[in-house]
């Protein structure tokens, strides 16, 4: 299974690492995949501080492990909309190594949503 969490609000952000943590340490749940997904300029800027880069990498290092996904590592990705970037203070060399600009937020989660990943709204 893929899940992509869709994150528009600072305060979401606060706590989507804990979420994909989470999903991942849940034996129950066979995940093959995780992306968070950011639309919105506030949370790219809250991204690329402190404690939003620690939650940033904090899910680009989660993998499932031994601890989850039926013990098969999952790949995880984070991407940050590129019309909600031009909105932010923040640039895409602001934000943790491995954060990658999506064409549009909305897009890229309609794409995944049609090649079958589960949407969460944290």
């Amino acid at each position: 299974m893929r899940t992509v969490f869709h994150v528009s609000t600072v305060d979401q952000l606060s706590y989507v690492d804990a979420k994909v943590r989470n999903l991942l340490g849940d034996d129950t749940v066979s995940v093959t995949a995780v992306a968070v997904v950011v639309d919105n300029p506030a949370v790219i800027d809250a991204a690329a501080e402190p404690d939003g880069r620690e939650r940033v990498e904090a899910v680009l290092a989660a993998d499932g492990g031994e601890d989850g996904a039926g013990g098969d590592d999952a790949e995880t990705a984070f991407s940050v909309c590129s019309n909600a970037l031009r909105g932010a203070t923040a640039t895409l060399d602001d934000l943790p190594a491995g954060v990658e600009a999506a064409s549009s937020g909305v897009g890229e989660l309609t794409r995944l949503q049609g090649d079958g990943w589960a949407y969460i709204r944290p």
